[in-house]
């Protein structure tokens, strides 16, 4: 390996720049790729704007039909009953704070949990004054971006996994058990690690709307990644049969046992209406790619089913 060069310049500065081009680059605008609060702001100010003017504000929306949850379940059901396996997911619908959950159940995290590393190294480098170096820059592109195994690996080691724990407590992740130390495959492997639906879609809603435990800069810096994840690794909540339109952020993870294959993908959809997490954990009887097929298929049923708004309970 040759030898790591010079600290890069404060993460904070270089990770805002880089999350508002990949933002342009995807036909987002700095302010929506952003975030929901930046979003208010803007409508805020056009709103001033009009009352500034003397323009009539417009009548009131008529109401929007709410998602039908018994219809959702039941299209999800009939999906498990074909495909056959065990599956799982949480939706949180941004537009309204609503939450659906269906057949929640435990799975082994695989890659999914390189988003919770990667918020600790952050956390590191926000508590520590610590700079984020480039070629730790790299590891981190890689790791999210690539799925690479080593550079994780790396990343595990400089961070540590009690830190990783640590930060899943500050989220609030009541049920997820990080691992490391072990080789790939071992019971300590870090891609062991447990979680659930709730605890993941928690990470990502950390990621995308806000939380205590890293500041916005960091988490521009994450979404900047998981918006630029390879083409072959966008399945399941960033299904390719989504519009084109759709802008999406997402991590997966996947991987053989001998009780079924796990596929599990994390992310945010925006666009065409729609503004969501979700979190999706399945096991394949029949292999990856039939196992694709099925977690492609979970999404597509909630994406469409969210063509209206999902009603806070």
């Amino acid at each position: 390996m040759p030898p790591p060069r010079s600290p890069s310049r404060p993460l904070t500065r270089r990770l805002v720049l880089e999350s508002a081009l990949a933002g342009a680059a995807v036909g987002v605008p700095a302010w929506l790729a952003f975030g929901s609060t930046a979003s208010a702001g803007v409508e805020s100010g056009i709103s001033r704007g009009r009352a500034a003017s003397g323009e009539a504000a417009s009548a009131p929306a008529a109401a929007v039909p709410s998602l039908d949850r018994a219809a959702l379940t039941a299209a999800l059901d009939a999906h498990r009953a074909e495909r056959g396996g065990t599956m799982g997911l949480v939706v949180h619908d941004l537009r309204t704070g609503g939450r659906f959950a269906w057949r929640e159940f435990e799975n082994e995290s695989l890659s999914t949990i390189k988003v919770l590393i990667l918020l600790a190294c952050l956390k590191k480098v926000q508590d520590g004054g610590e700079p984020f170096t480039d070629e730790r820059h790299s590891q981190a592109r890689r790791m999210i971006q690539a799925s690479d195994n080593a550079a994780t690996d790396a990343l595990l080691e400089w961070v540590s996994t009690g830190k990783v724990q640590e930060a899943a407590g500050l989220l609030g992740l009541k049920a997820t058990t990080v691992r490391g130390g072990g080789p790939a495959g071992s019971k300590t492997w870090w891609g062991y690690s447990t979680t659930t639906p709730s605890d993941l879609v928690s990470v990502v809603d950390a990621v995308v709307t806000g939380t205590p435990v890293i500041h916005a800069g960091h988490r521009a810096y994450i979404r900047h990644l998981m918006a630029g994840v390879v083409p072959d690794q966008r399945w399941g909540v960033a299904d390719p049969p989504l519009p084109r339109t759709a802008y999406t952020e997402t991590k997966n993870g996947w991987g053989p046992l001998p009780d079924g294959y796990r596929l599990n993908s994390i992310g945010r959809v925006l666009g065409n209406g729609r503004s969501h997490t979700m979190a999706i954990l399945t096991r394949s009887p029949q292999g990856f790619r039939y196992g694709r097929e099925t977690i492609n298929g979970l999404s597509k049923i909630v994406y469409d089913a969210l063509a209206q708004p999902l009603a806070a309970e």
